[in-house]
Formats: C-alpha cells, sequence, structure tokens
C-alpha cells in the first residue's frame, strides 16, 4: 500500500510554498488508494508553538486535505533513544566537543584556504579514554552520523535518476548535546515506524535525502521512494519563505475570501501547466496527475492564475455551496435569484459583496434624471406589462429626444444607484415591474 507523510514543523504558519508539498502527497496517495499521514516534526521545543499546531491543522481542514493518522515527534522520543542507542553500538555515531565558536573558526580557516566548509572529522581521533575524560570534566558530547562519503543514486520520482556525492558534505548532528535530536534521525526513524513508502518534498531536500538513504540503511531498513519538486519561488524570483508570509500564508488567502478549489487547482496546476476544475476537486478525481510530468524548472508564484481559478471556481457553485463556503467571514445570506442575476459577473469575492449591494439597492451611489423619473411616472401604466426591449421601444417614440444610451443609463441609476453590475436587461428582469413602480414612486416623492 502507497503511504505518504506531511511532516510540518510547528513553527510558523503554513503558506503555498510548504503547503505545495503537502498537496503532493496527499493527492499521490488519493490517486494510489493509498494512505496519507501528517506528522508534526516538533523535536524543537523552543520554536515549536501549539499555536502553530492549531494554525496548521485549522488550514488543512479548510483546504479538506484530510489525513488517516496524526503524529507528533514530541511524544516518541523515547523510541529516537532506542534506536539511536543500536547506532552507538555499532559504530556508526561518534561523540563530538567542539563549540560553535570552534566551529566556526574552522570554518573561516577553510574557506580562506579555499576549501569547502566540511567537518573535519577530527572528533572521530578521540579515543575511548579521551572521549571519558571530556565527559568526566563536565563535557556533554553532541553526536554526528558518520557518512559512507559514497555517491548515492537513485531513481527520483520527478528528476528522474539523481546522484548526490557525500564526500562534500559534513557528517550530519543527530542529536545534540542535550540530548534532544534534529532533523534527520526522528524523521527516518518515523518513516520506518509509519512505513512510509513515498515521500515528496522540494528538491532543497536533495542532500538530506542521500543522507537519509544512509541512515535507513544503518537502521537496517529499504528506503522508500524519493520525489524532489522545483520551490516555488515569489512573483520577483526570490524564495518563498515564512519572513514574506503575509502575502503567500495560507489563512491570508482564507480571510481574502478565497476559495478552497482556488488554492487547490493553483497548486495542482504548477509546474504540471494543467487546469483542474471544482468538480474534479470533490471528487478526489486525479486520474490526470503523474508525479514525472512536474517541470524542472523553478515555478514563480502566480497571483493572477489564483485569480483566475478562483474566478471560475465561484461562477461554477451553486447557491449552496457558495453559501457554506464563506459562512465563517461573512453570512451572505443570498438567495438563488440573486445569485443567478450576479455570477457571469464575479472575478472575487469581494466582488460578490459589491454586486450584492448593488442589486439589493444598499449601495446608492448615482441618481437619475428627474426628466427620465417624470417621464415613466407619467407612463407607469402603459410601461407594467412591457418586456425589456418593448420597454425601450415605448420610450424611444415616446421621447424623441431619447437614445438608447439615455435609456440604459437612467434605467439602471433608478434599479441601483450604480454605473457598473450585471446587464441592465437582467437587471429588470431581476427587480420585475412591482418593484420598479415601487422605486419610481420612492423617487418621484423625492
Amino acid at each position: 500500500m502507497t503511504i505518504t507523510r506531511f511532516a510540518p514543523s510547528p513553527t510558523g504558519h503554513l503558506h503555498l510554498g510548504n503547503l505545495r508539498s503537502c498537496f503532493l502527497n496527499w493527492i499521490y496517495a488519493k490517486k494510489n488508494n493509498g494512505r496519507f499521514i501528517l506528522r508534526y516534526d516538533d523535536t524543537d521545543q523552543e520554536r515549536s508553538s501549539e499555536e502553530y499546531v492549531t494554525s496548521i491543522a485549522s488550514d488543512l481542514k479548510w483546504l479538506n486535505i484530510d489525513y488517516d493518522q496524526i503524529f507528533y515527534q514530541s511524544k516518541r522520543v523515547d523510541r529516537y533513544n532506542e534506536l539511536f542507542d543500536s547506532l552507538i553500538s555499532k559504530n556508526l555515531v561518534y561523540p563530538c566537543f567542539e563549540t560553535n565558536e570552534e566551529l566556526e573558526i574552522k570554518k573561516k580557516l577553510q574557506l580562506k584556504a579555499g576549501k569547502p566548509p566540511i567537518y573535519d572529522r577530527e572528533s572521530l581521533n578521540l579515543s575511548k579514554q579521551e572521549v571519558e575524560k571530556k565527559i568526566l570534566n563536565g563535557k556533554s558530547p553532541y553526536w554526528r552520523f558518520k557518512l559512507s562519503q559514497k555517491k548515492i543514486s537513485w531513481d527520483d520520482l520527478v528528476k528522474g535518476k539523481t546522484e548526490v556525492d557525500l564526500s562534500s558534505q559534513s557528517d550530519p548532528v543527530l542529536r545534540r548535546a542535550d540530548g534532544s535530536y534534529l532533523y534527520h534521525f526522528p524523521s527516518v526513524v518515523d518513516d520506518i515506524d509509519m512505513k512510509i513508502t513515498h515521500i515528496i518534498r522540494g528538491e532543497d531536500h536533495l542532500s538530506n535525502s542521500a543522507v537519509h538513504n544512509e541512515i535507513f540503511s544503518s537502521l537496517e531498513s529499504n528506503p522508500p521512494f524519493f520525489g524532489h519538486n522545483p520551490l516555488m519561488l515569489n512573483e520577483d524570483g526570490t524564495k518563498l519563505s515564512k519572513r514574506n508570509f503575509d502575502s503567500i500564508s495560507i489563512n491570508q488567502f482564507k480571510t481574502k475570501g478565497y476559495t478552497t478549489n482556488s488554492i487547490l487547482s493553483y497548486l495542482y496546476s504548477v509546474g504540471l501547466n494543467n487546469d483542474f476544475n471544482f468538480v474534479e476537486i470533490k471528487s478526489n478525481n486525479f486520474k490526470d496527475f503523474d508525479l514525472s510530468k512536474i517541470s524542472k524548472n523553478l515555478p514563480k508564484l502566480d497571483i493572477q492564475k489564483i485569480d483566475y481559478f478562483q474566478k471560475n471556481t465561484l461562477r461554477a457553485m451553486d447557491i449552496n455551496e457558495l453559501n457554506k463556503e464563506f459562512i465563517e467571514i461573512d453570512n451572505l445570506n443570498m438567495n438563488k435569484k440573486e445569485w443567478d442575476l450576479i455570477k457571469n459577473n464575479i472575478e472575487s469575492y469581494e466582488n460578490i459583496k459589491e454586486l450584492l449591494n448593488i442589486v439589493r439597492r444598499k449601495s446608492i451611489k448615482l441618481k437619475p434624471s428627474k426628466e427620465f423619473v417624470e417621464l415613466l411616472f407619467n407612463n407607469i401604466e402603459d410601461i407594467k406589462n412591457l418586456d425589456f426591449e418593448a420597454y425601450i421601444s415605448f420610450l424611444t417614440q415616446k421621447d424623441k429626444n431619447l437614445s438608447k444610451k439615455d435609456i440604459f443609463t437612467n434605467t439602471r441609476y433608478i434599479l441601483t444607484g450604480n454605473n457598473n453590475g450585471p446587464s441592465i436587461k437582467e437587471l429588470y428582469q431581476f427587480f420585475g415591474f412591482h418593484e420598479l413602480e415601487r422605486i419610481i414612486n420612492e423617487f418621484k416623492a423625492l
């Protein structure tokens, strides 16, 4: 069975970049009738926050991204300790005692000498007695994983044949001096225990995947299949990050009235150049999804594309879906007649509210001419049974100086008090004669 996962660190809110990896794992599991797991990588207790745990869960719920199980790394420390001890017994990890300052000095000297800033493995030369002495003197070791320094290759689900030279990397730190774990080790242990079969993540994890291959082997487990998608960039070509979160956070899109479908459709289209419609999203129909077809080029954030999906999603929704979609933002309480009138003019959520105010006559900005109101008032009995075309014809015959534009403009002002909105013919039909008569009488009284 296919099992994928999304493993966010609860140190910030979700944005489009990290959500994309989540979406790809979720959709891959759905397509293959597999399972999708949410796992909080919360071993960094200083930076992790319950606020972000709640925020991530809320965003996924809003997006209808469901998961079969949920795990917290902070609750699995005993398991990590158990397996880490096995690495110690196999001499696959080694203790180190350098301070951050000492490591920084080493790095500067290496760079000055024109060498890559890779850990020099000096601690591997420490004898057992020297290690014990340092510990007795009050120094607590941190632990590095001893890489093979080989070339690691695999058939990447996105990139195809991929190779990483581990000799170009430092032996990664797996456990800090205080006993807490860094990213690599808990991630691999969890992937083993949770029987993860496929991992899809950003290509900034390529070197991590090579390291993880070796950690999997050290724990006598086969690695899952890896897929590394190109990282999404901002419109200006800079990296998406939590620092420019205001423009790309899922919560921002939610509060601005974007639909779940517009966001999911956009994520689906990124790199695939494939439009995804509302019906397919609702039915989890992902038959055309293929990781190997993802473009190798770095995609840039395209707000206009999101707006395009937003417009088409809104126009395809029925009244019940629409009212339900936005109930947390604003109870629109819109009826079908109103929605049928305005939906083909909708571009955004704000558009809905603007047009609703127009057709509900809550935004009166412009008034018709007194002469036009007088003309309608004096001929109200002749107008009452006319359709729109006959209405136009009658008025042009009644007043030879009236142009069709004059009639259109003044009728729109009478009905809505605005110069935009649905077509005047649709507005005429929407309001009906009785409402038109009431408004004319209202204007006449004024």
